[in-house]
C-alpha cells in the first residue's frame, strides 16, 4: 500500500511478490539517498512497456494480456470455417468512421463495455457463447470454437483515450486474447512445431519477450523464431535488459536476420509469408507479428495473407491508417489513403478465413 498499488490486482502470487520485493528494494533506496523518490521511482517502473501494473480507473492496467481460456464454454467442435462478431463488434464495423475520428464519441460508443471486457479477459474464467462483447471464430472443420477479442474502439486497450494520460494505454495488452493449447490440443503433441515469426523485432524485449512468455504460460512453448530487423545491431544491443536465463533459454531457437529487410517477393526466403508457407504443416502451432512501420509493404504481405494463409495460426498487426486521434502517435506512417473502415474490413477478412488474426499495438 506504499505507492497505493493493491496486491489484488495481481494475477499470481509471484507477480504479488515480485512487486512486494520491488517495493521494500526502492524504499531502501530512497531511505540511503535522499534525492531518490521512491513513489516517481515506482510510478516509471509502472509506465514501462510490458512491465508493471498501476491503478488507472476501475479495472487494474497489468500488461500481462489476459488469462480467459480462448476456448468457448462448453467446448464445441466446429462444423466449418466461420467467424461470428460480437454486439460491440458489429456497431463499431458499421459506423468505423464515425465513431473513431472523436474523443468523446469514441468513449461514449465503448461505455458499458470496456470495463466488462477487460474484467471478463483478466480472470481465468470462460465465455460462452452468448457473449456480447467477445466475438467468435471457427479456425476450421472439426477445430474447437474459440472466443477471440471484438473488433472495436481503436483497435487497442478500449481505455486508450477515454481516461486520463492516454499514453498510460498505448501499449497496453490487457485487451488480448492469444490462443492456448485447449484451443489448439494438438500443440500437446510430440509431432506438433510451435514457429513464432517476428517481422520487426528491434530488440528481445520490445515484444518478443512478451510474446513467449505468455505463450507458453498459455501451454504454447515455442521450438523455433524468426526475427528480421532492418536496423543493423550488435547482440548485446538486441539482449539489452534481457535477464540472463530466459535468454539461455530461447537464445538457442532464434535465428536472427540482423540488419535484413522482409522482402515482399513470393519464393523469397526473406519473406516471411513464404517462409510461413514453407515451414507451417497442418497441426503445427504458427504465429506472425507483422511490424515494420513500413506501409506498403505491410500491406503486401498482409495481402498474400488474404490469398492464402497457409497453416498460420494466429496473426498480429499494426495497421496504420489516417484517423485524427492516432495522428500524434503514427505520424506519417500511415496509409493516408485508408482508415478505420478499412481496418475493420482487413481484419475481419482474415478471421472469416479461419485465422486469429489481432490488431496490435
Amino acid at each position: 500500500r506504499l505507492v497505493g498499488i493493491e496486491l489484488s490486482m495481481f494475477s499470481s502470487a509471484n507477480e504479488a511478490a515480485l512487486m512486494v520485493w520491488l517495493v521494500f528494494a526502492v524504499t531502501a533506496l530512497a531511505a540511503a539517498d535522499d534525492s531518490c523518490d521512491a513513489q516517481n521511482l515506482m510510478q516509471s517502473f509502472a509506465t514501462q512497456r510490458f512491465a508493471g501494473i498501476y491503478d488507472a480507473g476501475p479495472v487494474a492496467m497489468t500488461n500481462f494480456a489476459g488469462q480467459m481460456p480462448a476456448a468457448v464454454s462448453p467446448e464445441t467442435s466446429c462444423s466449418q470455417t466461420s467467424y461470428l462478431p460480437s454486439a460491440i463488434e458489429k456497431k463499431f464495423k458499421e459506423q468505423a468512421v464515425q465513431l473513431t475520428n472523436d474523443r468523446h464519441v469514441l468513449c461514449g460508443a465503448l461505455k458499458g463495455t470496456s470495463d466488462q471486457w477487460l474484467v471478463m479477459n483478466l480472470k481465468n474464467a470462460p465465455v460462452t457463447s452468448e457473449s456480447d462483447i467477445f466475438s467468435q471464430i471457427c479456425p476450421g472443420p472439426m477445430a474447437t470454437k474459440q472466443v477471440i477479442e471484438p473488433l472495436a474502439g481503436l483497435l487497442r486497450d478500449p481505455r486508450f483515450f477515454c481516461l486520463k494520460k492516454p499514453e498510460r494505454f498505448a501499449f497496453s495488452v490487457d485487451w488480448l486474447v492469444l490462443a492456448d493449447n485447449k484451443s489448439f490440443p494438438s500443440t500437446k503433441s510430440s509431432n506438433s512445431r510451435r514457429i513464432f515469426f517476428d517481422a520487426g523485432g528491434s530488440t528481445f524485449v520490445d515484444a518478443l519477450i512478451f510474446f513467449l512468455t505468455k505463450y507458453e504460460e498459455r501451454g504454447i512453448e515455442m521450438d523455433q523464431i524468426f526475427v528480421w530487423e532492418m536496423e543493423k545491431k550488435n547482440a548485446s544491443q538486441y539482449w539489452a535488459g534481457t535477464p540472463e536465463d530466459v535468454r539461455a533459454k530461447w537464445e538457442p531457437r532464434l535465428t536472427w536476420y540482423n540488419g535484413i529487410p522482409v522482402s515482399t517477393n513470393e519464393g523469397d526466403m526473406h519473406n516471411p509469408v513464404h517462409r510461413i508457407h514453407k515451414l507451417c504443416r497442418m497441426g503445427d502451432f504458427c504465429a506472425f507479428k507483422l511490424d515494420i512501420d513500413a506501409p506498403k509493404v505491410e500491406d503486401t504481405l498482409v495481402q498474400q495473407l488474404l490469398k492464402d494463409h497457409g497453416h498460420l495460426t494466429e496473426f498480429f498487426f499494426e495497421h496504420h491508417v489516417e484517423n485524427r486521434l492516432m495522428h500524434a502517435y503514427w505520424r506519417r506512417d500511415v496509409n493516408f489513403d485508408q482508415n478505420f473502415e478499412t481496418s475493420y474490413g482487413l481484419f475481419s477478412a482474415l478471421r472469416e478465413k479461419g485465422l486469429r488474426a489481432h490488431s496490435w499495438i
